[in-house]
């Protein structure tokens, strides 16, 4: 996923151009926001780090300005990882970067930069932590004026997807603490990006319509879920590998899609539940299949997908 072309570009200058000039009475608070700004275009890592860190307690900045001023700030470092990258630096070398950048302000780039570091390092919960937060972030009209492209949206959807699927123990959707709402992989459209299906990470023992005990937490999070926000209708599609008869991926997987509804049922979701198995016939598809081993790939084939209404 290339930031540059996501949109960041025109947002960041947005935030530099228009943040509004401090009073006269707020001298000390305008000096810091120059230099902010003025180390944020020269890329000045020591003296932004060093203006950074005086924001959160310079009494002459207005909480808004001081959020205001954080963000330019982030945007700054992250522009800094973005000139290192274009050079041919290692995203991983970057971390300290991206660190400065969330602890100044919390921004989806960073974020889903984030995302891709613990996904290369193979923790993929934090992965998917990172990455759902970061799709909170893009469908906050406020925290993020200008929405990146939808292809980048689904980038981030896909690969928060396959992260949660591959973690060892169960992810849960945040909740927007304001709302209430639950987030991340649960939110039905990002900004014009419509989620059509959403692989649940509900797994079973092998050959089996057993839930593993990550299994058991998707599932029993998937039913909270629908009776909380009142999903009237949906379907789920069960999955295999290529592994086996067609004939027999294709029992298995009908089989394991009517098991979830089942507990759904019994869970207390009250509303309309289709089944479907497709057995191998529908590969998930990737973001990028290169990162992955084959036994991964096979791990991320056996899934049962959720169809909203």
């Amino acid at each position: 996923m290339s930031i540059a072309s996501s949109g960041r570009g025109p947002a960041l200058c947005l935030l530099l151009v228009c943040l509004p000039v401090a009073t006269p009475s707020q001298a000390d608070c305008a000096s810091l926001a120059q230099g902010v700004q003025t180390a944020s275009k020269a890329g000045d890592i020591q003296r932004l780090s060093d203006y950074a860190a005086q924001i959160p307690s310079e009494p002459t900045c207005a909480d808004d300005y001081r959020v205001k001023l954080a963000r330019v700030a982030a945007y700054g470092f992250l522009r800094e990882v973005e000139r290192r990258l274009a050079a041919g630096a290692d995203l991983a070398d970057q971390e300290p970067l991206l660190r400065q950048s969330l602890s100044s302000a919390r921004t989806w780039q960073a974020l889903a930069m984030l995302g891709d570091l613990e996904s290369g390092r193979k923790d993929y919960a934090a992965a998917t932590l990172a990455y759902q937060e970061a799709l909170g972030l893009i469908n906050d009209p406020v925290v993020t004026p200008q929405a990146p492209p939808e292809p980048v949206i689904e980038g981030i959807f896909r690969k928060a997807s396959e992260s949660r699927m591959l973690a060892e123990a169960y992810v849960a959707v945040p909740v927007n603490h304001r709302s209430g709402s639950a987030e991340g992989l649960a939110l039905p459209s990002v900004r014009g990006f419509v989620v059509q299906r959403v692989p649940i990470p509900v797994t079973f023992e092998t050959g089996s319509t057993r839930f593993t005990a990550k299994g058991e937490a998707a599932a029993s999070d998937l039913a909270a879920y629908l009776r909380g926000q009142g999903v009237a209708e949906i379907t789920l599609i069960g999955h295999t590998d290529e592994r086996g008869s067609d004939r027999d991926n294709q029992r298995l997987s009908r089989r394991r899609a009517e098991a979830l509804a089942r507990f759904l049922q019994q869970a207390g979701y009250a509303g309309s539940i289709h089944t479907e198995g497709a057995g191998e016939s529908q590969p998930i598809q990737l973001s990028d299949p290169a990162l992955y081993s084959q036994e991964q790939i096979w791990a991320l084939n056996r899934r049962v997908e959720l169809v909203r209404h």
